[in-house]
C-alpha cells in the first residue's frame, strides 16, 4: 500500500510539475521586505518529491525532517533529509497506522524534533479530537499519539506545533489571539497567553528566547511572521517575506542556534509545483 501511494503522489504531481514549469508560475524568487533576516540557502524539490513534506519542516541540526498530507487521498507521510547536501534519505508513505487513521485522522501539520522524537500536529477531516503523532527520528516509524485535552481544543484546528523545555506550544490555524500549551511529560493542559492582537491562516510556529514566531500565509505574495511575547502576549510583526507571486504558501517553521548564529528554516510550497525550504541568518 505504502509502494501504491509513493506512486501515485508520484504520478499525481510529477503532471502539475510540468505544467507549471512549462507555464513559467513560479519563476519568481522571494525576498525580505521587513524585519533582520537574510536569506542564506534554498533547497528546492520537485512536488513529486516535495508532497510527502509539504506541510512541516523541523531539524535536529543534522537532518531536516519533514511531513506531508494528501487529506483526500488519507495520504500521510513523513521525510528525513540530509541538511547539508539536501538529499532525501529517508520516506515513510502512509506513516499513520491504520487504526488511527480508522479513526479520521487526515492531515498532518508542521512539526518538531526534540530528543529523538518527532511531534507533528494532527487533524480529523471533521476536526473533532486533534491530536499531536510521534514518531522515531531514526526510523521515522510511528510511535504513539496524544488527543488534546478538551480545555485546549479550541475548533480543533492543529496546524502545527513546538517542543521546548518540557512544553508543548500550538494554536489553532485562523482568528488566533493565544497560545496554548501542554505538558511534554504528560500532554495535559497547562494554560494558555493570550494575544494582544488576532492574527489568522498560521501555519508554523518555533519558540525563541521568550518568544513565539509565528509564521503566517495570510496575504498575497507577501507572508509575515510574527512573534509574541510569552509572558506578555504582546505580537507584532517580526518579518516580511515576499514570495514573489500568489500562489506560493509558507509552511513549517523551525528555528535553530549555533556557531553560525540564530538561524530561521522556512518551508515555502509552491502549489503543486514545488517545496522549498529556506534558510535566513537573523542579523545580530
Amino acid at each position: 500500500m505504502s509502494s501504491l501511494f509513493a506512486f501515485l503522489r508520484k504520478a499525481f504531481s510529477l503532471g502539475f510539475t510540468l505544467l507549471f514549469i512549462l507555464s513559467g508560475a513560479f519563476s519568481s524568487s522571494s525576498s525580505v521586505t521587513k524585519g533582520a533576516i537574510v536569506p542564506e540557502r534554498e533547497l528546492a524539490y520537485p512536488f513529486s518529491d516535495g508532497a510527502a513534506f509539504c506541510q512541516g519542516i523541523t531539524t535536529d541540526g543534522t537532518f531536516f525532517y519533514g511531513t506531508g498530507c494528501m487529506k483526500y487521498l488519507n495520504y500521510n507521510a513523513i521525510v528525513k533529509i540530509n541538511a547539508e547536501t539536501g538529499e532525501i534519505v529517508k520516506i515513510n508513505d502512509m506513516c499513520l497506522p491504520a487504526d488511527v487513521v480508522e479513526k479520521g485522522y487526515a492531515h498532518l501539520g508542521d512539526c518538531a524534533y526534540h530528543d529523538g522524537k518527532i511531534y507533528a500536529a494532527c487533524e480529523t477531516f471533521f476536526f473533532k479530537n486533534p491530536a499531536i503523532m510521534v514518531f522515531d527520528a531514526e526510523t521515522l516509524d510511528f510511535i504513539e499519539y496524544h488527543v488534546l485535552p478538551d480545555e485546549g481544543r479550541g475548533n480543533g484546528h492543529i496546524p502545527w506545533v513546538c517542543v521546548k523545555d518540557g512544553t508543548v506550544y500550538y494554536t489553532q490555524a485562523r482568528e488566533v489571539d493565544e497560545v496554548r500549551m501542554l505538558r511534554l511529560d504528560d500532554f495535559t493542559f497547562s494554560g494558555s497567553v493570550r494575544m494582544d492582537k488576532t492574527v489568522t491562516k498560521i501555519t508554523g510556529g518555533d519558540v525563541l528566547n521568550g518568544k513565539l514566531y509565528l509564521s503566517s500565509n495570510d496575504g498575497a505574495s507577501e507572508k509575515i511572521t510574527y512573534a509574541v511575547d510569552l509572558e506578555t502576549g504582546e505580537t507584532t510583526e517580526a518579518f516580511v517575506r515576499d514570495m514573489g507571486n500568489v500562489f506560493t504558501e509558507t509552511e513549517g517553521l523551525s528555528i535553530t542556534e549555533g556557531e553560525g548564529g540564530t538561524v530561521f528554516h522556512y518551508l515555502d510550497v509552491a502549489i503543486v509545483s514545488k517545496a522549498v525550504i529556506r534558510t535566513y541568518v537573523l542579523r545580530a
